[in-house]
């Protein structure tokens, strides 16, 4: 109960959902992120007929997807070079478009 309510306290929402594990009040965070409190983890919500494995493929990318960008955005803050700095430049946004194409399916309810 009290992690429930401090995430009430910081803003989350309380879903009509249960969470499939172990039964308890899911909650939607201000990212978006559905969250059991009992488990203290994510859950992902799938629609009907949609295959678990790719939701967890999708998942795995995105995951390596933010490790990726964190790599560039270090070596973009320590770069001088011009065309350095274009090459990643351009790299940084094909990693974040290929981001944005993997959120609509993740964030489905």
């Amino acid at each position: 109960m009290k992690e429930m309510a401090e995430m009430l306290r910081k803003g989350a929402k309380m879903l009509s959902m249960s969470c499939p594990e172990c039964g308890a009040p899911l909650f939607q965070l201000k990212t978006g992120e559905i969250f059991c409190p009992r488990e203290k983890r994510e859950v992902k919500i799938m629609k009907e007929g949609e295959d678990p494995e790719r939701a967890k493929q999708g998942a795995s990318l995105e995951k390596t997807l933010q490790s990726k960008l964190q790599l560039l955005q270090q070596r973009l803050e320590a770069e001088e070079n011009p065309a350095e700095i274009r090459e990643l430049t351009t790299t940084i946004t094909v990693v974040l478009d290929a981001l944005s194409r993997l959120k609509p399916e993740k964030k489905t309810a």
